[in-house]
C-alpha cells in the first residue's frame, strides 16, 4: 500500500475516534458502570467458544476496542430496571446467542485499522475473509503489537498469503543480522512495502534502514523498544517523502544522529518544507540538511526579518530586488523567517537566494537569528502605515480574527504593510480555510505571483468555499475556453455570482450566435464588467430587439433553465 494511502486509512481512523462514544440509555444507570466488563467478557467468549478464534485472538480484540463495545451495549433492548447485576453476563450471552456479532467493527478497531471502511460491508464474520486471521497470527507470533496491526491494513493483510508474510519477515531479519526484532517490526510498520514484496539482495531501502540503524550507534541497535525504532523509521520517510532518494540517508546518520533521535518531527518537517518551497529538488533536500543538520536548531518563527532589506543584507542583486518590489510591493515590511520562501516565491526570486544558501559553509549564517539581528533595520514609514492601518481594523466593531488573518496573509508572502490592513477586512474567514481555498487555487494551477496579486485587488476571491471557486474555474476553461492564466487579465471573473450573472449572460451571447446575430467573441471582461444597463445597450447593438428578448427569456437562473430545458428537449427530438 502506497504511503498516502496509509495516511488516508489513519486520516480516516483518528476521525472515526474522535467521535462520542455512543450513550448507554438503553441500561439502568446503576448497570451501567459494570456492563463495560460483563461485555468484554461475553463478546471475548462468545469469539472463542461460538466463532471458534483463539482465545488470545479474542482477548486481543476486546482488549482493544472499547468503542465497538460501547456501540454493542447501546444496541441492546431496553434493559429492565429492575435487573439484578448478576444477571447481566447471562442476558449478554443470551443475546449474542440469537444476534450473531458483527466482528468486523471490532476487529478493525482493535488493530486500529478505520472500522468506517471495512473491505466488503456483506461480510461480517472474520471467517469470511479466509487468510486474515492466519496473517494476523504470523504477524502476532513474529511479535507485532496487535494494536498497530492496522498500519498494514489492507494491503498487507488481505492481499499477502500468510506464509509469504513469514517468509518475507525471515528473509528481512537475515538482511537486517544483529539486528533486534523490533527494528524489522519497526521497519515494516513504516514501510508497509517491505511485505508487499519479495526482496532483492541489493533493496536499497533495506541497505538504508540497516545503516541507518547501525549509524546510530551501539545503544539503539541494543534495544528491543519498538517505539526507538519507529520513531527513527518515521523521520526517514519524511526524507523519502520530500523526495529524498532510498539509499541515501544511511551514510549521513551516525553525524546527524540528533535528527532521528532527538528532534521533534515538527521541526523535521518545517525544514523540509522550508527548503522545498526554495525550490530545492527533492534528490537533494535529505543530502543537504542531513549534511548541514544545525539548520534544524534554530525555531524560525521567532526570527524576524524585514523586506527588502533583509534581501539586500544577504547580498541579492539590488536591482533586481528593487524591481521585485515595485511590481509585489505587498511583500515590504515585517515577517518571521520561517515565511520567506513564500515571500521570496511571490517576488519570484526564490531561486536566486537558493543559489547563496545552497553554497553551505559561511553562507548558512543568512539563515540564523544573529544574522537577523545584524539586519536590524526596518522602513519606519512601511511600519507606521501598518500601525496606523492595524489599529483602525481592530476599532471596527465587526472584525473577527484579524489576527489569524494577518498570520495568514504573512503565511503566504505578505508583509506588514498597509496593503495588509486594507485586505484584512474583507476576508471573512478562519485561517484555515483561507490557506486551504488559497492552496486549492495553487493546484488547479494559479500562478503564485498572481495569485498574490489577485488577492490584493480582490480579496474577496478567498470568501468562497472550494466548490464555487472549482464551478467558476470549470466554466472559465470548459464551457468558454479560457487557460487559466487569463485570470491575470481578468481577475474579478472569480468574484462574479456565477448562476445570476456569468451563465445568464453567457447563455444569452450562445443564443446569438447559434442565430447568426452575433459575429465576434467578447471577452469575460466585456460581457462581465459592464453594469446590467450596459450590457443591455451592448445587446442593443446587435439587434434592437435582443434586450426585451433577454430580459423576458435570459436575466434571471429561472429563465435561464427553461431555455437550457429547451434546448436539451430539442436535442432528443432530433435524436
Amino acid at each position: 500500500m502506497s504511503i498516502r494511502a496509509a495516511l488516508h486509512l489513519r486520516r480516516l481512523f483518528s476521525t472515526d475516534a474522535a467521535l462520542t462514544p455512543p450513550k448507554l440509555r438503553n441500561l439502568p444507570y446503576r448497570l451501567r458502570h459494570a456492563a463495560v466488563p460483563a461485555a468484554r467478557a461475553a463478546v471475548s467468549e462468545y469469539l472463542h467458544s461460538t466463532r471458534c478464534l483463539p482465545s488470545s485472538h479474542a482477548d486481543s480484540i476486546v482488549a482493544h476496542s472499547p468503542r465497538s463495545l460501547l456501540s454493542f451495549l447501546a444496541a441492546l433492548p431496553a434493559v429492565p430496571g429492575s435487573l439484578p447485576t448478576a444477571e447481566l453476563p447471562s442476558l449478554l450471552r443470551r443475546h449474542l446467542s440469537f444476534h450473531p456479532l458483527n466482528e468486523l467493527p471490532f476487529f478493525l478497531e482493535s488493530i486500529g485499522a478505520p472500522a468506517a471502511a471495512p473491505p466488503r460491508s456483506d461480510l461480517m464474520f472474520l471467517a469470511d475473509h479466509p487468510t486474515l486471521l492466519d496473517a494476523v497470527a504470523a504477524l502476532a507470533h513474529f511479535g507485532f503489537p496487535w494494536s498497530r496491526l492496522g498500519l498494514l491494513f489492507p494491503a498487507v493483510l488481505l492481499d499477502v498469503p500468510p506464509d509469504l508474510i513469514s517468509a518475507r519477515l525471515t528473509a528481512l531479519e537475515a538482511r537486517l543480522h544483529r539486528l533486534p526484532r523490533a527494528a524489522i517490526i519497526a521497519a515494516c510498520l513504516t514501510f508497509p512495502s517491505l511485505l508487499e514484496r519479495d526482496l532483492s539482495d541489493c533493496d536499497p531501502l533495506v541497505k538504508d534502514l540497516g545503516a541507518t540503524f547501525r549509524g546510530l550507534g551501539p545503544d539503539l541497535g541494543a534495544s528491543n523498544d519498538i517505539d526507538a525504532f519507529s520513531g527513527v523509521c518515521r523521520r526517514m520517510r519524511m526524507f523519502y517523502d520530500a523526495g529524498a532518494e532510498i539509499g541515501s540517508i544511511g551514510g549521513l546518520a551516525g553525524s546527524s544522529w540528533r535528527v532521528f533521535l532527538e528532534l521533534r518531527e515538527k521541526r523535521i518537517a518545517e525544514r523540509l518544507w522550508f527548503f522545498k518551497d526554495l525550490g530545492m529538488p527533492g534528490k537533494e533536500l535529505g543530502r543537504f540538511l542531513l549534511s548541514n543538520a544545525k539548520l534544524f536548531d534554530h525555531d524560525f518563527s521567532d526570527v524576524v526579518i524585514s523586506v527588502p532589506e533583509y534581501l539586500l543584507r544577504v547580498g541579492l542583486v539590488e536591482d533586481e530586488v528593487n524591481a521585485a518590489i515595485e511590481k509585489h510591493p505587498y511583500v515590504v515590511g515585517k515577517n518571521q523567517l520561517e515565511n520567506l520562501p513564500r515571500v521570496l516565491r511571490a517576488m519570484k526570486l526564490e531561486h536566486r537566494f537558493l543559489e547563496k544558501i545552497s553554497v553551505g559553509g559561511e553562507n548558512l549564517r543568512y539563515l540564523s537569528p544573529y544574522f537577523a539581528l545584524e539586519v536590524d533595520s526596518y522602513d519606519a514609514e512601511v511600519e507606521r502605515a501598518f500601525l496606523d492601518g492595524m489599529a483602525k481594523v481592530k476599532a471596527d466593531k465587526k472584525a473577527q480574527h484579524v489576527d489569524s488573518k494577518l498570520e495568514f496573509l504573512k503565511s503566504i508572502g505578505y508583509g506588514e504593510n498597509e496593503i495588509a490592513t486594507k485586505v484584512i477586512p474583507v476576508l471573512h474567514s478562519t485561517k484555515d480555510f483561507l490557506q486551504e481555498r488559497f492552496d486549492y487555487l495553487l493546484e488547479r494551477g494559479v500562478e503564485y505571483t498572481m495569485l498574490c496579486r489577485i488577492l490584493t485587488v480582490f480579496p474577496k476571491v478567498l470568501n468562497q468555499g472550494k466548490d464555487m471557486l472549482n464551478e467558476k474555474l470549470n466554466y472559465l476553461t470548459e464551457e468558454l475556453g479560457y487557460s487559466i492564466e487569463y485570470l491575470d487579465c481578468f481577475p474579478a471573473f472569480l468574484c462574479f455570482d456565477l448562476e445570476n450573472r456569468v451563465k445568464p449572460r453567457y447563455t444569452m451571447l450562445r443564443w446569438l450566435r447559434e442565430h447568426g446575430l452575433l459575429r465576434k467573441q467578447l471577452a469575460p471582461a466585456t460581457v462581465l464588467a459592464n453594469s446590467e444597463k450596459r450590457f443591455i445597450t451592448t445587446l442593443h447593438l446587435v439587434h434592437p430587439a435582443v434586450p426585451k428578448l433577454w430580459l423576458e427569456s435570459f436575466s434571471s437562473r429561472m429563465h435561464m433553465e427553461c431555455y437550457l430545458k429547451n434546448i436539451y428537449h430539442q436535442h432528443s427530438d432530433n435524436k
